[in-house]
């Protein structure tokens, strides 16, 4: 028994490596590590990092099927903690990056997303992220042998937006006046492809932490319940720049698009070669400065229960399970300059569950292993985040003052599909993927 209790502390985050919650669905990718509120020693320090490579690509969109590259991106989650108490209490600072996500459209057909219904701009890339820093503290009670403890805590997060879309510009504004008269008989426009891109941020907003736990040393029992609030980035802004990306074109009546002179051809006038030359070539770049918004960011709320029990000497059962809110994320719009994008989502909540077994073969080396299920999120307006079911293995290295820990997980999606009747700006599915990650972590005690 009293192998189990040497074991306790901090051997549930062991089986976990690599897993965590970087594929708790949604955009989740790190939280903030409290496992360390348990570990032994007055002053400790860990330090971690996730790699996570999801491969995720479209196998039809509108039909169409192909094989279009994956447009998820690989990430990597770094994790700080700095913990200070003792028994009756401590506290620990912590640094994660809590969520974030990444899209890369370039491979699919025309370079970006397809326009939604009545035109618009398309998604080539976008990218965001949020970075936690946050102090939670336990204070405990003691008696026969088990421990009582309440979790309460602060956290601050900040928010940032990068993202690029393609559209056209009618550019007939700027032609003489007989040119845009014949344009407007013919029912035709001079149209020009540009790229918009963004970069929008919001301040740091607060939320808290508060949980509970409870602990019989002599069995290696431990069960915790922590609740995440919720938190809103509403004062998201920034700027906006729009550039050439091609060679300007007529789109005539029929749809058909030809080249202006062939057009100022077909319309029998003759194209000046100083018109011509005045047109922007690709690259140039037409306004920078634009002011840019988004809507309000929403990052969950979450419910996160884990147990752990000693079920053989120096075995132990472990277990963990996530709510999250994520039926909040409606849909992203980003406006600048008085045009709109809308990226859907309209999610329903995510649920997530683990079981491993750990095993502590010796004083200074144990191991384990788990498998999860992740419900996926994803309801048809757009197809990324479908079930995933995860298998991952850990292994810690222990010493005196310092335990290396290193971790590995395989995870098998499901296949979805989006369409334009459940939301979606376009038709798509997504077949059977996998996702793969590695962790570590290195502890120092003092």
């Amino acid at each position: 028994m009293a192998y189990w209790g040497r074991w306790l502390a901090g051997t549930a985050l062991a089986v976990g490596l690599g897993s965590g919650t970087a594929l708790a669905g949604g955009f989740q990718r790190g939280v903030a590590d409290t496992d360390t509120l348990y570990e032994n020693g007055e002053f400790v320090t860990r330090l971690g990092f996730t790699y996570v490579s999801p491969e995720r690509g479209f196998t039809s969109v509108n039909g169409v099927a192909g094989d279009f590259g994956d447009y998820t991106g690989t990430y990597r989650i770094p994790s700080v903690a700095l913990k200070y108490g003792g028994d009756m209490g401590a506290c620990v600072g912590n640094y994660t990056e809590s969520f974030a996500a990444e899209g890369d459209y370039s491979g699919l057909p025309g370079g970006a997303q397809p326009a939604p219904i009545g035109g618009g701009s398309r998604v080539r890339n976008l990218e965001f992220q949020s970075n936690e820093v946050s102090a939670t503290c336990r204070v405990s009670y003691s008696t026969n042998g088990m421990r009582f403890s309440l979790l309460g805590g602060i956290y601050g997060e900040d928010f940032a937006f990068q993202g690029e879309s393609l559209a056209t510009r009618n550019i007939a504004t700027t032609l003489p006046v007989a040119l845009q008269g014949a344009l407007t008989r013919a029912n035709a426009q001079l149209l020009l492809p540009v790229s918009v891109s963004v970069d929008t941020s919001d301040d740091v907003s607060v939320g808290y932490r508060i949980g509970a736990a409870f602990e019989i040393s002599e069995y290696a029992l431990r069960a915790q319940v922590l609740y995440r609030s919720e938190v809103q980035h509403d004062g998201i802004a920034g700027t906006g720049n729009v550039a050439s990306t091609g060679s300007a074109f007529v789109r005539v009546a029929d749809g058909r698009e030809v080249s202006v002179p062939t057009a100022l051809g077909a319309l029998g006038i003759a194209a000046p070669p100083a018109l011509l030359g005045a047109l922007p070539a690709p690259g140039t770049v037409l306004a920078s400065g634009l002011p840019a918004f988004q809507n309000t960011a929403t990052s969950p709320q979450s419910l996160y229960v884990n147990a752990q029990m000693g079920i053989a000497e120096g075995t132990l059962l472990l277990a963990s399970f996530r709510w999250t809110d994520w039926s909040t994320n409606r849909a992203v719009v980003t406006t600048t300059a008085g045009a709109s994008s809308v990226s859907p989502y309209y999610w329903n909540d995510g649920y997530t569950a683990s079981i491993g077994i750990g095993r502590a073969f010796n004083e200074r080396v144990s191991g384990s292993v788990s498998i999860g299920y992740d419900s996926g999120v994803s309801t048809g307006a757009e197809t990324t985040y479908t079930d995933l079911y995860t298998l991952s293995g850990g292994l810690s290295l222990k010493d005196s003052w310092a335990e290396l820990r290193v971790g590995g997980l395989i995870g098998y999606w499901t296949d979805g599909s989006q369409s334009i009747s459940r939301g979606a700006i376009y038709n798509g599915t997504v077949g059977d993927d996998w996702v793969y990650a590695a962790s570590a972590s290195l502890k120092l005690t003092f």
